[in-house]
């Protein structure tokens, strides 16, 4: 995970009151790379992994998904709607954005003192150096 960690590090570093920066792969659920600055042990960034998959792949999301297609007389294809999620939890704003067609998705945790707009530029900007790293 060595080059995957090291761009994650460039995120938390490039943005201000950054924490922790992971990518995930959607398809396994696995943990692509990590910077972690809260120093959480393995288990905990491993689930922390499996929600963030959860929010774009779960069984809800998808069942969403497919409701939402027969509402609209659309015919199943499997598309995922969802590209980013903001989340904003008591201390932190969490950024999560797709990658790669919908293959992975890339996760910023961030102090509230953060700007949100900002945040998010800087993840955008950040994507093209990791998005050729997701397999």
């Amino acid at each position: 995970m060595g080059r995957m960690d090291d761009a994650c590090k460039n995120v938390v570093t490039a943005v201000e009151g950054a924490i922790a920066c992971g990518v995930v792969d959607l398809d396994t659920g696995m943990l692509l790379g990590i910077n972690n600055g809260a120093q959480y042990t393995q288990t905990l960034n491993e689930i922390v992994a499996a929600a963030t998959m959860d929010m774009f792949r779960g069984p809800n999301i998808m069942r969403i998904q497919q409701m939402v297609r027969v509402h609209r007389g659309l015919p199943e294809n499997g598309e995922n709607y969802f590209d980013e999620v903001h989340i904003v939890s008591k201390n932190n704003f969490h950024f999560a954005k797709t990658l790669r067609g919908g293959r992975a998705v890339i996760m910023l945790v961030t102090r509230k003192s953060t700007n949100i707009g900002m945040g998010w530029a800087q993840l955008r900007a950040a994507i093209p150096s990791v998005e050729p790293l997701v397999p």
